[in-house]
C-alpha cells in the first residue's frame, strides 16, 4: 500500500496508530532502514525488529533482525525502508503470506529519510561546506577515471598536471604510478562500510588528494568533525528524474545534493560541473561488466572483469558483502547508467561544457570519442 505522508510529524502519528494494530517491523536492515529505526525508538514509537535477507549481523541498535524465513504472522505490519530493492522485499513478503495492506510503502521515503537523518545529525551544515568549490575552475579540463580493464598506468602517468577525479579502489594502483587524483569519490554502499569505517582508512584515501568526497549517510559520515580528516566532504545523494524524459536529475548546486544513476562517474560528472570545468574527458569507462541488470528485469552474465587487474584483486576482499545484497559479486544496471550519460549529455549541452569518451575501446557511445594521446 503507497503512502502520501510527507511529513515526519505527520509520519509519527501514523506509526504510533499502526503499531496499536499489530506487530511493527521495518522491511530492510540497510541504511536508511537504520535511520527509521533509530528515528522510531528516539521518538517512543514502540517496534517489533527488521526483516531482512541472510545476513551475519544479528541486531542493530538494540533491535533484532529476522530473516524472511521466520514465521510471519498475517496481522504483522511492515515499513519498507528501501527505496532501490522496494519490488524485491513487496515480492519476499507476499509470497510468505502478508497481506498486501499491511505492507506500506512511502511514496517520499527519501525526503522523509533525509529530514530524519537531518534532525539526528544536522547533516546540511556538512554539505554547504561544499559550496567553496563552486566555479573554483572555471573554463579548466579535467579528467574523470573510470576503473575499467582499459585503463593503464601509463594512461595515469600522463595525468601528473592535469584536474582528475578518481572513485572506490583506484588507490590499487598507487603502487605502480606517483600519479594521485585531484578529488576522489566514493559513495558505493559496500566499498564505503569496508574501507570508511576505520579511521585510519579514511586517512589513507584522503591524504593523496586535494578533497575527498563521500555521502552523508556512508559510514565516513562519524568522522564529519575528526580533525585529523580536513578534506572529506559531504554531499546528499538521491534518486529523482525528470518527469518528462524520465531521465535522471543533474544536480547545479551540489552543496545541496547529487543525483543517482547507479555509478559513482555520475556523481564526479556533476561535482566537474560544479565546479566550472567546460571540458571534461572520461578514460577506462567501458561499459562491460560481469553481470549485467537491464530494465526488464534480465539479468546477463559475461566473461569480461568489472575493472583493471590490480582494482579487481582489491575488490576481491569485498565480494562476501556484494553477494549478500546482489546474489552476485558484482552487479550493474546498465540501463540506468546509460540513462545518466544521457542526462549529463543534456544538462552539459544546455550549459556550454563539453564531455568526450577517450576511453581505449569499451562501449560507451553516448559522448564524442576522441584519441586519448592526442589530447597531450
Amino acid at each position: 500500500m503507497e503512502i502520501g505522508i510527507d511529513s515526519i510529524d505527520i509520519f509519527l502519528k501514523w506509526a504510533d496508530s499502526l503499531k496499536k494494530e499489530g506487530n511493527l517491523y521495518i522491511a530492510g536492515a540497510g541504511t536508511y532502514g537504520k535511520i527509521l529505526g533509530r528515528f522510531l525508538s528516539d521518538n517512543g514509537i514502540c517496534w517489533d525488529g527488521y526483516i531482512d535477507r541472510d545476513t551475519k549481523i544479528l541486531e542493530v541498535d538494540g533491535k533484532k533482525i529476522y530473516l524472511y524465513s521466520k514465521e510471519i504472522l498475517k496481522e504483522d505490519y511492515f515499513i519498507i525502508s528501501s527505496y532501490i530493492y522496494t519490488d524485491e522485499i513487496i515480492g519476499e513478503l507476499k509470497r510468505r503470506g502478508v497481506l498486501e495492506d499491511h505492507i506500506f510503502v512511502f511514496i517520499n521515503i527519501q525526503k522523509l529519510i533525509s529530514e530524519m537523518y537531518e534532525k539526528e545529525t544536522n547533516w546540511n551544515l556538512y554539505t554547504k561546506k561544499v559550496q567553496r568549490f563552486h566555479n573554483r575552475y572555471v573554463g579548466k579540463r579535467c579528467f574523470i577515471i573510470g576503473n575499467g580493464p582499459s585503463l593503464r598506468i601509463f594512461d595515469l602517468e600522463k595525468l601528473q598536471k592535469e584536474y582528475t577525479f578518481a572513485c572506490n579502489s583506484i588507490y590499487a594502483l598507487y603502487k605502480s604510478t606517483s600519479w594521485r587524483p585531484t578529488f576522489y569519490c566514493a559513495s558505493d554502499s559496500v566499498f564505503c562500510k569496508n574501507m570508511m569505517s576505520q579511521k585510519e582508512d579514511v586517512k589513507m584515501l584522503t591524504s593523496t588528494c586535494r578533497a575527498a568526497f563521500t555521502s552523508i549517510i556512508k559510514d565516513g559520515f562519524q568522522y564529519r568533525d575528526d580533525e585529523e580528516i580536513q578534506n572529506l566532504y559531504y554531499v546528499f545523494i538521491k534518486r529523482e528524474f525528470e518527469p518528462e524524459t524520465k531521465l535522471p536529475l543533474f544536480s547545479d548546486d551540489c552543496s545541496k545534493q547529487i543525483y543517482d544513476s547507479g555509478t559513482v562517474t555520475y556523481s564526479m560528472l556533476q561535482l566537474a560541473g560544479y565546479m566550472g570545468f567546460k571540458e571534461i574527458y572520461l578514460i577506462g569507462m567501458d561499459m562491460s561488466f560481469s553481470v549485467e541488470r537491464y530494465k526488464d528485469g534480465r539479468v546477463q552474465i559475461n566473461t569480461t572483469d568489472n575493472h583493471v587487474k590490480m582494482i579487481e584483486k582489491e575488490e576481491e576482499k569485498f565480494k562476501e558483502d556484494l553477494k549478500a545484497i546482489h546474489g552476485y559479486s558484482y552487479i550493474a544496471d546498465v540501463d540506468m547508467q546509460l540513462d545518466g550519460y544521457k542526462a549529463a549529455k543534456k544538462y552539459a549541452e544546455e550549459n556550454g561544457i563539453k564531455i568526450y569518451n577517450a576511453t581505449r575501446g569499451g562501449k560507451l557511445e553516448i559522448f564524442e570519442r576522441v584519441e586519448y594521446d592526442t589530447l597531450f
